[in-house]
């Protein structure tokens, strides 16, 4: 495609695919930035376009994916412990204790969810950082990641009984006896 013709690619599609982009993530700037982003690659994977007449959906096809490789990419992983306030000086023993138990619940669980759990939580890794290192699908990784969780629930159930606020956060916990 010649430069004059990807100009008026440009023109043409610049300001829907910018209102598009906008409703989508609700940020003007952002949108500018993923805006960009669209028409390099594009540009880079125009010669794989093969039906002129699909080129609007072609455009926002590749809109929506760069929408959504943006937000996986900046995902926050949540805490692993989230139901656990902040702690403040009066319950840092209260999370020692929580602590405490969570090593050896995590070893407790199949290699594939320890590993995954420790390097997303306790070593900060990105999702896709980890699932590249280990060489294992994205979405399999979240899944070693969801049952891992699940089942650490389980084993602070099973050791404690806690108590919880009216917004559902933890605010005090009891081991069972043995």
């Amino acid at each position: 495609m010649s430069e004059n013709a990807f100009c008026d690619l440009y023109q043409t599609f610049r300001l829907p695919l910018l209102r598009f982009i906008r409703r989508k993530t609700g940020d003007a700037h952002l949108a500018e930035d993923l805006l960009h982003d669209v028409f390099i690659k594009a540009e880079s994977s125009l010669d794989q376009l093969r039906d002129n007449q699909k080129l609007q959906s072609w455009l926002y096809a590749i809109a929506a994916n760069t929408i959504n490789d943006h937000f996986r990419k900046n995902k926050p992983a949540q805490p692993l412990l989230h139901e656990i306030p902040t702690p403040t000086d009066e319950d840092e023993s209260f999370i020692r204790e929580l602590e405490c138990c969570l090593e050896g619940f995590i070893r407790s669980l199949p290699p594939q969810q320890a590993s995954a759990l420790r390097s997303a939580y306790l070593e900060e890794m990105t999702l896709p950082e980890i699932a590249q290192r280990d060489c294992i699908n994205l979405s399999t990784l979240k899944s070693h990641i969801k049952r891992g969780k699940q089942r650490l629930k389980e084993l602070f159930g099973e050791c404690c009984t806690f108590q919880t606020g009216r917004d559902g956060t933890i605010v005090d916990f009891t081991p069972k006896p043995r």
